[in-house]
């Protein structure tokens, strides 16, 4: 089934950017004061920009900023509540310590989904300018159409071993032994090979059986945990494949795009065209080469922006003081 994943927060230069968010903090703003010495903005800010953890903090907050200016109307609170929400659902009582060991609250976690979804949007209109018929045929040869099936999941080898057997028998009612001891939330699953509703090795080894067909156990490992998953499968049902690829065209076409939704060099490209936009610029020589990955996307003008740093050494705390001051007059 599909996991909900909550990335790590990026959140070591986030207090930095909070305190230059303020019209009258500047880089000799105090945050901590102690007999005989002081710690001020710029005293943090120097000592943690070299971290990894601080490029991509930083690297965030652009793709936050500039997919939020040109795409914030593209996606609303109601969809951004709804992914919470369910993420709430989905977690359960461990959501509050989870969110907590990723570096998250509450509204930052919100921030995060929703500098996703921009993200999102602004991928799946670039995939779809990529809608050749040529893509489409290419996506049908792979494609296989539904099949319903049912689904026993278990955690226990030895118990999916001794399941097996029994739902293998002669006379065996499947349904009945899948309900009990089944330890997923349902039993009943129908899927096509772009989906994304259990494991891609479990719905593999579905699309290839026949009609009444039942699987040997299938394991998966769980994408939280780690821990390995056991999975039987009867099909009960299975869709002939039509000979004509134009009567998928509309499945085909949000398989396509989905698959774009996790091309890694698809999104950075996406990106870079955003940044090259927005005409992003690295001010401070520590994080020259964080749009590096996104040249694809940005062409030339990326190592021109990137190396650009070299020659400026405008702080990024000055920077976004400047800037915070720049928003408050708007």
């Amino acid at each position: 089934m599909k996991k909900r994943t909550i990335v790590t927060g990026l959140v070591t230069l986030l207090s930095v950017v909070t305190l230059a968010a303020c019209s009258k903090t500047t880089q000799n703003s105090k945050i901590i004061t102690m007999k005989g010495d002081t710690i001020t903005v710029a005293d943090f800010y120097n000592e943690v920009k070299e971290s990894t953890a601080s490029k991509q903090a930083v690297l965030s907050l652009v793709v936050s900023k500039v997919f939020e200016k040109q795409y914030g109307d593209k996606v609303s609170d109601k969809e951004v509540t709804k992914a919470y929400n369910n993420a709430v659902k989905y977690y359960g009582d461990s959501f509050s310590s989870i969110l907590a060991s990723r570096g998250y609250t509450k509204e930052t976690y919100k921030k995060q989904i929703r500098s996703e979804k921009l993200l999102e949007y602004a991928v799946k209109e670039e995939a779809k300018k990529d809608l050749t018929d040529a893509n489409y045929k290419a996506a049908y040869k792979d494609y296989k159409p539904e099949v319903t099936a049912q689904v026993i999941q278990l955690d226990d080898e030895n118990k999916a071993k001794s399941v097996l057997e029994e739902a293998k028998a002669d006379g065996a009612d499947f349904a009945k032994i899948a309900k009990d001891n089944t330890k997923g939330d349902k039993t009943d699953y129908t899927f096509d090979s772009g989906s994304t509703d259990l494991p891609s090795q479990v719905m593999t080894a579905a699309l290839a059986l026949d009609k009444d067909g039942v699987s040997d156990v299938i394991t998966t490992a769980d994408s939280s945990t780690y821990k390995p998953v056991y999975y039987i499968v009867k099909v009960i049902k299975k869709e002939d494949k039509n000979a004509d690829w134009k009567a998928y065209k509309k499945r085909l076409k949000e398989i396509i795009v989905n698959q774009k939704l996790t091309d890694t060099d698809f999104r950075n490209a996406v990106i870079g065209k955003a940044f090259k936009k927005a005409n992003v610029k690295v001010k401070d020589r520590a994080f020259s080469e964080i749009l590096s990955q996104y040249a694809a996307g940005n062409s030339s003008d990326s190592k021109a922006t990137t190396t650009a740093a070299s020659d400026d050494t405008t702080t990024a705390a000055a920077d976004q003081t400047s800037a915070a001051e720049t928003t408050s007059a708007e």
